[in-house]
């Protein structure tokens, strides 16, 4: 299997992110929600076609994907990723976590450019949530000194498949035909892990319908998108 090329391991970077949130400490009632609301997923039973092209879906405002993350000690946590706005050219990505330590959220503002080249991205803005409630504004000349952390996390809507190999593959969101799969590699901070995913065109922002990881047993699997309907947490 052909490794990808750093265009298309960003959904190894993703589950970096998601495990890497966890804290020390888990929140009895977060847990509980957490577990509740995965116990409820059902196989959606949809059949989605083999890609036409080799080209991600184009951005939209409203568009979002959730997913669902199992690490190696059997924990879950919800990921959401949202386009919920635009703002002269460039638009409002956000991503919220929600594990058993409880919920962040991160709403970058990113200037796309071309999607194939992680080098075209433009993070402008940043503003967070903590676990807390509190939101702290990052403004474009706050950046440089987090600039290249934050453009690990911008370069997840560039996508290269050509070359790639294709299998079906399933998840909760459903049946796709002729994903593309690839192992991908990706660090954050001090963190770092393996994993193999498979991407499919007709799911939204990121692409990403399962990502299994290599080097520790943890999942990422989509639960659910749409094309319209994302609302921003973050004012």
């Amino acid at each position: 299997m052909r490794s990808a090329s750093p265009r298309a391991a960003i959904p190894a970077l993703l589950l970096v992110l998601s495990l890497s949130a966890c804290g020390p400490r888990i929140d009895a009632a977060a847990q509980a929600d957490i577990d509740r609301r995965v116990a409820a997923l059902l196989p959606s039973g949809q059949a989605f076609p083999a890609p036409a092209a080799f080209t991600p879906k184009p951005l939209v405002i409203g568009q979002w994907t959730l997913h669902r993350l199992t690490n190696e000690k059997g924990e879950h946590a919800l990921i959401t990723y949202k386009i919920v706005g635009a703002d002269r050219g460039a638009y409002w990505v956000e991503i919220a976590n929600e594990s058993y330590h409880g919920k962040t959220v991160t709403k970058m503002l990113l200037a796309v450019g071309d999607r194939t080249h992680p080098g075209t991205m433009e993070i402008r803005a940043v503003k967070t949530k903590d676990k807390k409630g509190k939101i702290r504004d990052l403004p474009g000349p706050q950046l440089p000194p987090m600039k290249s952390a934050w453009q690990s996390m911008a370069n997840m809507l560039a996508v290269a498949w050509p070359g790639l190999p294709q299998e079906p593959m399933s998840a909760i969101a459903g049946h796709f035909a002729a994903c593309f799969k690839a192992r991908t590699d990706a660090s954050w901070g001090g963190w770092h892990t393996a994993a193999t995913v498979w991407m499919h065109p007709l799911v939204p922002i990121n692409s990403l319908v399962r990502s299994v990881g290599l080097d520790r047993p943890s999942t990422l699997e989509l639960v659910g998108f749409g094309d319209e309907g994302a609302q921003s947490e973050i004012p």
